[in-house]
């Protein structure tokens, strides 16, 4: 991990030995070049089933989860790499069928150009030269900016957000996708800029030098093939405009989910207190005790307390409960609690999580029976349909612990990710551990609650830590509100890079119209200008030339919704509380490319209509 600065080594005490319920720990082994994966796992289960035969109370029904590093990506994880690169492969076709285009108008508007160098001699050996030089040094250019742009990017991009991914410090621009990507680039420079080949032949050669203009026109299939390459930069960009909608949607969804407590003015921070100097269950609790009250005598202070797991996210424990009268039926839920959670007096309130039944901690219950509180999901999944206050419960790994009394139902609270159902949920009175299970965590983190900026509550909160223990650090001080932004880093991330793609989609398919409209008009100037002079209104001919430009957006638009009810499918996994074809986000889009395509093509239509009929007339 990018965050660990210290490693330590791993010790075992005997008392670690006597208990083989304990399981938290994970083994990475690195196989000799001779052992294949298939004869390891072998060997592994092996293992397994010989400590079940020699331990069969606690290893009879121990398997072995052997997996290789590689292939334990996170699905999500992977499914997002797979959704940038297919954005990344949707842009550059979108930008080669750009490309293709341009290459293709420059072709028709130099037809005159090449009849009369052919006609004058020059051979088609020459002239291929030429376009494949002009070609391919276009798409060497584009190319070799487009990189330098990546590159400056993929820092900016990696520096906003450097938590989004894994090992997100070695991601560079790899060679072999820059040579893949100028490899495409020069193939469609090439290919496209042989275009004009088309206008040497014999009969289109004479038809050009007959004609009295610049260029002939089109023929009807170069036309088909400009039309088909602008519909497709439409239909591209509106699948990448509708992935970058649904994902915009789905992280202002994360960024307004309610995680069950009122996270703004609080501010937070991590202690972690040495064994060697607090060595007693109750030097911890005492500790905390009086953190929390000088916290809370400084200047603009509500209320601080501490607790042991930090939401909205953390680390599931999954520990084995006792519920007194419980008997786990087959479909479950089994005796087994999702979060242990120890808090000090005053958590509620302080992290403003409402009571839904029952009482909070009272001063009373640190040196009075054990008591407990539940949070809903809990109280549903073992008491359904019962009152559980007053029931009894115990955690699972030690016998000697004693039963402890719930005394509260509190609301859920996010504890593995905002975009995750709530888990079952245990809160323990930290004042009570030293006596009830002679344990004190040393690892805790403070909340404070504050009507001052965290500017300003920094400093006073180092000065209360170091006035108490100048050896402590203090890890973390933020806000809530960063906390929050750092757990949904990585669909922020993805949502900006889409957003990016998608607003580099929307100016090319808008420069793709353009260009092909602008073209047209010029190619048609000699029939516009006897349009007008025949009669025809401004107004007829602006709304005849953005007519042909909107049946291009309009068929684009079509064929780019049917696309992306296909396409956004596989984004599913990543998006929370919208669907894929969700209808809002989708006529939002049409609507945008829409406005977009409109004003791209109504300024080459504008200057259609400005076009003088008796000056073609004359020059015709």
């Amino acid at each position: 991990s990018g965050d660990v600065q210290l490693w330590t080594l791993l010790t075992f005490r005997d008392a670690d030995y006597a208990n083989r319920t304990n399981t938290y720990l994970q083994a990475v082994a690195r196989l000799e070049r001779d052992v294949t994966f298939e004869r390891a796992r072998a060997e592994l289960s092996m293992l397994a089933d010989r400590l079940g035969r020699d331990y069969p109370d606690t290893n009879a029904e121990t398997g072995v989860s052997f997996f290789r590093m590689r292939d334990n990506m996170s699905p999500r994880f992977r499914l997002m790499l797979i959704t940038l690169t297919g954005a990344s492969l949707c842009l550059l076709l979108l930008t080669c069928a750009n490309l293709a285009n341009l290459l293709l108008a420059r072709a028709e508007s130099r037809q005159k150009e090449f009849a009369v160098r052919s006609a004058l001699g020059a051979s088609r050996a020459r002239l291929l030269r030429q376009f494949l030089t002009e070609g391919i040094l276009l798409a060497l250019v584009g190319g070799g900016l487009g990189a330098a742009i990546g590159f400056g990017g993929l820092r900016a991009m990696l520096a906003a957000n450097p938590d989004s991914l894994p090992r997100a410090h070695e991601i560079a621009l790899d060679p072999a996708v820059l040579i893949f990507t100028a490899a495409v680039s020069v193939v469609t420079g090439a290919l496209f800029g042989m275009a004009p080949l088309l206008h040497l032949r014999e009969q289109v050669v004479n038809m050009s030098l007959k004609e009295a203009g610049q260029r002939t026109t089109a023929g009807s299939a170069r036309a088909r093939v400009r039309n088909g390459l602008v519909m497709a930069e439409v239909a591209l960009a509106v699948v990448l405009v509708a992935g970058a909608g649904l994902l915009l949607r789905s992280f202002w969804n994360l960024l307004n989910v309610d995680a069950g407590f009122n996270r703004s003015r609080l501010v937070t921070f991590g202690l972690v207190l040495p064994g060697a100097s607090y060595r007693e269950p109750q030097n911890v609790v005492s500790f905390f005790q009086r953190l929390n009250s000088q916290l809370a005598q400084l200047p603009g202070v509500q209320a601080s307390a501490a607790m042991t797991g930090l939401p909205p996210l953390r680390l599931v424990n999954a520990n084995d409960t006792h519920f007194e009268g419980y008997t786990a039926p087959k479909e479950g839920p089994m005796e087994n609690v999702d979060y242990y959670q120890t808090v000090t007096p005053g958590y509620l309130s302080t992290m403003g999580v409402p009571l839904v039944a029952g009482r909070d901690f009272t001063p009373s219950d640190a040196t009075g029976a054990p008591v407990v509180l539940v949070n809903e999901t809990l109280a549903k999944a073992f008491y359904p349909n019962q009152n559980p206050l007053g029931r009894r419960l115990k955690p699972g790994f030690n016998e000697k612990i004693p039963w402890f009394t719930i005394v509260g139902v509190v609301r859920d609270v996010k504890q593995g990710g905002v975009d995750k159902k709530t888990g079952t949920e245990l809160y323990f009175l930290a004042d009570q551990g030293p006596a009830a299970l002679k344990f004190a965590p040393r690892n805790m983190n403070v909340v404070v609650r504050s009507s001052l900026p965290f500017e300003s509550l920094s400093g006073g909160i180092q000065r209360v830590v170091q006035s108490m223990d100048p050896t402590l650090p203090i890890v973390k001080l933020r806000t809530m509100e960063e906390v929050f932004a750092e757990t949904v880093s990585r669909p922020r991330f993805l949502a900006q890079l889409l957003g990016l793609f998608a607003g580099l989609a929307l100016a090319l398919s808008a420069i793709g119209t353009y260009g092909i409209l602008s073209y047209t008009v010029s190619e048609r100037r000699r029939e516009i200008g006897i349009h007008m002079a025949l009669g025809a209104t401004r107004s007829r001919v602006l709304s005849m030339m953005l007519g042909q430009g909107m049946r291009l957006t309009v068929v684009g638009l079509l064929a780019g919704v049917l696309a992306s009810f296909w396409l956004t499918r596989f984004l599913q996994t990543q998006l929370f509380n919208v669907e894929p074809s969700d209808p809002l986000t989708l006529t939002v889009v049409i609507a945008c490319i829409g406005v977009v395509a409109a004003a791209a093509c109504y300024i080459p239509a504008s200057r259609a209509t400005r076009v003088d009929p008796m000056v073609v007339l004359r020059d015709e």
